[in-house]
């Protein structure tokens, strides 16, 4: 027994997470995408400059001060976009998925974070182990990330797709890493919303490319 389980953590071995840190947090992060999408509107912009931040943190339910820290701190890191799209692609260039991942990009064009991870299913008994194995390891290489969108191509005939969902960081955090392969198929899955599996018999033809 105690092999088994032995093999079984090799199969499924944590990778190493990326070490590039993002120097904000998801909810600084939403705060600050809140408060671009905010200065773009043109009711912000006929205000007076300095009217403009006490508008934004009232209207949003802010505290001034949360949201001032949240700007500054997220112009301080830079571009998080792409430090979370480089931590992404070296957190799963090893372990389960390692050679078959495809997409792995963040959006931050709307008011809040979202990862992007596709990759390529060889066992359709699989797909709810990777899916929770994905979904978890994108939470932690992208923590501003508010939601993770996880989808799976067939290996064997690229252009089918086999799975798709998405879950919230928050929930994916509930994922542990060396439990997927028992919880995986049951009480991880129950953490995904908009779930579509073949392996449920759902019909994913249409969001397969021709």
């Amino acid at each position: 027994m105690r092999r088994l389980s032995t093999l079984m953590l090799a199969v499924f071995a944590v990778p190493a997470l990326a070490a590039e840190p993002l120097g904000a947090s998801e909810d600084e992060f939403k705060m600050y995408l809140h408060y671009k999408l905010a200065m773009a509107d043109t009711r912000v912009q006929a205000m007076k400059p300095e009217a403009r931040l006490p508008a934004i943190a009232k209207d949003a339910s802010f505290k001034l001060k949360d949201l001032q820290q949240a700007i500054t701190k997220v112009e301080a890191a830079g571009d998080l976009k792409a430090k979370c799209e480089a931590n992404l692609k070296e957190t799963f260039a090893s372990g389960q998925l390692a050679g078959r991942m495809g997409k792995l990009e963040v959006d931050t064009s709307g008011d809040h974070a979202i990862a992007y991870v596709q990759w390529f299913n060889e066992e359709q008994n699989d797909l709810p182990v990777e899916a929770s194995y994905a979904a978890r390891l994108a939470t932690d290489a992208c923590p501003v990330a508010s939601t993770v969108t996880v989808w799976a191509q067939n290996k064997a005939v690229p252009q089918q797709r086999l799975f798709q969902a998405l879950v919230s960081s928050t929930s994916a955090r509930r994922i542990s890493l060396d439990k997927v392969k028992d919880f995986g198929p049951t009480r991880y899955l129950k953490l995904f919303e908009k779930v579509k599996s073949v392996a449920n018999g759902d019909d994913l033809s249409a969001e397969s490319k021709p």
